[in-house]
């Protein structure tokens, strides 16, 4: 079947939603009224600086925290204005960027690993890529994942359209697996350790797929309107996200019970979610592999054009745009700042 284009949403949310619809001014302060911050149930940095109100006790105003299941619904409330703060896939911020959606990137949360897969049913048939021919496999558009889907097809020489994909967010695709209306899904924890549990297996993991140049990772972004007016409160939250990449680097433990609060899980089994994923500090970011530093760029520009580019040949987005404009969509300068402070 036909992947859906999700341009064209991206371009009708901005011209139909005002872009300072959120993190107006109270005019007494020079403050926001509230930020609002997207956040995924992904078992990083961004969880425990949740699960322990660092953000909120630095900001000063009340956060809102809104839970999102995907990089285009995530673009979609930043072209809205209804979203300040919030994380994506790569795959999603590199289709926001060629779409000129108004934000900037201001943190790498993690590199993903053995945190997403391809998971089928026992008995669907399925035992490598090259089985999805006429299978239903569930997938959130626009995520990492879906760029996951894409690239194990063209490595395997599988044509897209010989799958039957259907665009499902992680509740959504739960739910259809229970009910017996897919044979699997590309998905993420703590959905894929659900599927497992219900009589799942894995085909192939991110890992796999990043280690044939497939590079992802979950990435945090900041609205251009908020980021100019709020530089100071960004560089807060980026203070938060650095204590929590500590935290867990110095008490898992910690960390893993913050993840278990949040998710509600079993501190073990937090622990095991989490150490599927590569949590990147602010002085990691600041290196040659990631965001670098505004006088010697990384290579994460490089990696989100090559992102569009793939999204582009599988007609997912309708044009990439060239590196610099990536490049300059990166802020290392705000993490430089949260490190100094």
């Amino acid at each position: 079947m036909k992947l859906r284009d999700t341009a064209g949403i991206l371009l009708i949310a901005l011209a139909v939603f005002p872009l300072a619809a959120k993190g107006e001014s109270d005019a007494t302060s020079g403050m926001p009224e509230k930020v609002v911050i997207g956040y995924q149930a992904i078992p990083n940095g961004q969880i425990i600086s949740k699960d322990y109100n660092w953000f909120e006790e630095a900001a000063g105003v009340p956060v809102e925290w809104v839970q999102i299941n995907s990089g285009s619904e995530l673009n979609t409330g930043l072209a809205s204005g209804s979203i300040d703060i919030g994380l994506s896939g790569s795959s999603g911020i590199a289709a926001g960027i060629a779409n000129r959606v108004p934000f900037e990137v201001i943190w790498i949360h993690d590199i993903i690993g053995d945190n997403e897969a391809l998971v089928v049913k026992n008995g669907s048939g399925i035992n490598s890529v090259k089985d999805l021919v006429g299978k239903k496999i569930a997938v959130p558009f626009g995520a990492t994942t879906h760029y996951h889907l894409l690239a194990a097809l063209e490595l395997e020489g599988v044509d897209p359209e010989s799958v039957r994909i259907f665009d499902m967010q992680p509740p959504d695709a739960l739910a259809a697996w229970h009910r017996g209306d897919v044979d699997g899904s590309f998905i993420w924890e703590p959905t894929l350790a659900k599927m497992l549990e219900a009589d799942g297996k894995v085909v192939i993991f991110s890992r796999k797929l990043a280690e044939a140049g497939y590079l992802t990772g979950d990435i945090t972004v900041a609205r251009k309107g908020f980021l100019e007016k709020y530089p100071d409160l960004v560089v807060k939250y980026l203070a938060g996200e650095m204590k929590a990449v500590e935290l867990y680097r110095n008490d898992p433990q910690a960390a893993a019970a913050a993840v278990s609060r949040q998710f509600d899980i079993p501190e073990e089994e937090a622990r095991r979610q989490m150490s599927s994923l590569v949590l990147l500090s602010g002085k990691d970011q600041l290196g040659p592999l990631y965001m670098g530093t505004p006088d010697k760029p990384g290579g994460l520009a490089g990696v989100l054009k090559a992102t569009a580019d793939f999204l582009v040949t599988q007609q997912t987005i309708i044009s990439a745009p060239e590196q610099d404009v990536f490049l300059a969509a990166l802020r290392p300068d705000l993490i430089q700042k949260a490190l100094e402070e």
